[in-house]
């Protein structure tokens, strides 16, 4: 399961007050329209003009809260503009606090989106529409005070709304900064397991193996020398020594040789990324992978849920790792982020270099709004780079 993204239960909470304003202006227009319907009599199609512009307003809202593409898309912006255009519209249709605190709403859906100073451009253009018209039943008193309401909430929105971006992308930083260590972590605890395996192989190899095979040519001499049944038990001396030579060396090439466990590493890198779901399709054994190659496949990993987060703001990345029958390595990814038509980047350029410095090959495909695909492999252990 992936970790909840930060802010998360901050914008549903938002999202749940912003229903309850839009709810509210709603309510109050039925009800002023069942209690005293002659308040709607300079409208005559209000009982259809309302609905409408109703619905277009609470659809407008849902739709653009449901766009996962982030920024200021040119469809979020399109809904932006029918959501203020059928606010205003309401308030000229019914003067009303509730129905103005409406506007409140696609203030804040702005702020969120856009920079500060778009959003208050925004908001400077719905204060000025409503200036435009009437804002309540009652007189320019009236109106002029829920005006003055309507732009004080808009502010009070928007600055609400900044001081929370701010927070959000602050605390994602560090969730990214977080699983980039974490990722680290695991990658050094690798390393050291396969510098330390080496640095055993090498000590059993230099020290144990010289004296053993100094042991058996002294062995192999005296055998020669002697006579009678000393030359029998040196001759099995002799033999005993070569068999436990053997055994070191057999163990030297397997502790060099033995692959390095990939799994364990790599599911701790899908599980420290915090706002992405890592999904990992993984062989059930990745054998006959030596130090080299499982490094470059754990940093091209890593570079892959670091891009993911940063740049391409998806949601949901998808690892593929096969190993054929000869010992080679395939490795695709795709990701749901925005993509880019500018795919080079010093990230994936490293990750392009390691493959092909091990004999592999490394391609990545993106496009505005498509994410980002990479294809590679690695030949089998033994092939020449």
């Amino acid at each position: 399961m992936p970790r909840r993204a930060p802010f998360d239960g901050f914008r549903l909470l938002v999202r749940a007050s912003c229903g309850l304003m839009l709810a509210a202006g709603g309510a109050e227009a039925l009800l002023t329209w069942l209690i005293h319907p002659q308040t709607f009599a300079a409208h005559p199609h209000w009982n259809q003009q309302w609905p409408l512009a109703y619905g277009v307003l609470v659809l407008s809202y849902v739709a653009a809260e449901l766009d996962p593409r982030p920024g200021l898309t040119p469809r979020r912006a399109a809904l932006f503009f029918l959501e203020g255009f059928a606010a205003q519209y309401l308030v000229w249709l019914y003067p009303s606090f509730l129905v103005t605190s409406m506007i409140v709403v696609v203030a804040w859906q702005v702020a969120w989106t856009v920079s500060l100073r778009g959003a208050l451009l925004a908001a400077a253009a719905l204060c000025g529409a409503l200036v435009a018209q009437k804002c309540a039943v009652g007189g320019q008193g009236m109106s002029a005070v829920i005006l003055i309401s309507s732009c004080g909430f808009q502010l009070f929105a928007i600055g609400a709304a900044h001081l929370a971006r701010r927070e959000a992308a602050a605390r994602e930083r560090l969730a990214q900064a977080n699983a980039e260590l974490a990722a680290t972590q695991a990658l050094l605890t690798q390393s050291a397991r396969m510098g330390e395996r080496l640095r055993i192989s090498r000590d059993l190899h230099d020290a144990l193996g010289h004296n053993l095979t100094s042991l058996h040519v002294h062995l192999d001499v005296a055998t020669r020398l002697a006579e009678g049944p000393a030359a029998a038990h040196l001759a099995q001396a002799r033999g005993i020594a070569g068999d436990l030579l053997g055994e070191v060396r057999k163990v030297v090439r397997q502790i060099r040789m033995d692959p390095v466990d990939l799994r364990a590493t790599l599911m701790t890198l899908a599980d420290s990324a915090t706002g992405l779901e890592v999904r990992l399709d993984l062989p059930d054994e990745l054998g006959a992978l030596d130090a080299a190659r499982a490094d470059a496949l754990l940093r091209c990993v890593q570079e892959l849920i670091t891009n993911s987060l940063r740049h391409a703001a998806a949601r949901r990345l998808t690892i593929r790792v096969d190993q054929a029958a000869d010992g080679a390595i395939v490795l695709s990814a795709q990701d749901d982020g925005q993509g880019s038509n500018d795919a080079q980047g010093q990230g994936l350029t490293g990750m392009r270099e390691r493959f092909e410095a091990l004999g592999g090959r490394l391609s990545v495909f993106s496009r505005s709004g498509e994410g980002f695909r990479v294809t590679g492999s690695i030949p089998p252990v033994g092939l020449p780079p």
